[in-house]
């Protein structure tokens, strides 16, 4: 009984490091990864088809309709296997989840589509999403290659080699349908910023 809790003890206490160097690492990723401060945004227009797909649970849902709704949400497009940008951009998503701390309750999340939908199976999404320290109110979506390639299409953000798809942020007010493109490496502050923004826009508007 002593040695099992030990071993918990000692699980956790694993986790909790590698937690530690994945943020520190990714700091670092992002003070020296080209093009953070060049990071720019602008109202897009895309024509975003509302595809099932399926989360790091297991739940199958459409993009427009389920996933993002009347939310205001935050997009990125990474895959797990990946070990250039979407490091960088997971780290962007955890210091927005520490900025907002109540997020949930606000109707602001945060959304990140596998570029890599074969390999990224809800099970390896999960893992993915704990090994980082993803907290609730941020959800990772997969689903079949040919819907998640019609989604990036109409985001402009297609590319036939997934090691060199673009790095990019969107802000979404899936009740007003705008949509807004962020550039590069926008700082947390930044995405903080225009889910507020969006949110102050929705109060102003009732």
């Amino acid at each position: 009984m002593f040695m099992h809790k030990n071993v918990a003890m000692h699980n956790r206490s694993a986790r909790t490091v590698t937690r530690a160097l994945f943020c520190l690492g990714m700091m670092i990723c992002i003070l020296l990864a080209p093009g953070v401060a060049r990071a720019e945004a602008n109202i897009v227009h895309p024509q975003v088809p509302d595809l099932e797909l399926v989360n790091q649970d297991g739940e199958r849902g459409r993009l427009l309709s389920d996933f993002i709704g009347d939310k205001l949400v935050a997009v990125t497009l990474t895959f797990t296997s990946c070990q250039t940008i979407c490091p960088v951009l997971d780290s962007i998503f955890l210091e927005v989840q520490s900025k907002i701390p109540a997020h949930a309750e606000k109707g602001i999340e945060l959304l990140s589509i596998s570029i890599d939908p074969a390999t990224d199976i809800p099970p390896r999404l999960r893992a993915h999403a704990e090994e980082i320290g993803a907290q609730p109110g941020w959800t990772f979506l997969t689903g079949e290659q040919g819907k998640v390639n019609r989604i990036l299409k109409a985001l402009e953000v297609y590319t036939p080699d997934i090691a060199n798809h673009p790095p990019a942020i969107f802000v979404v007010d899936g009740r007003r349908g705008v949509w807004v493109r962020l550039y590069g490496f926008p700082s947390a502050d930044l995405v903080k910023a225009t889910l507020l923004e969006f949110q102050a826009a929705r109060a102003a508007s009732e």
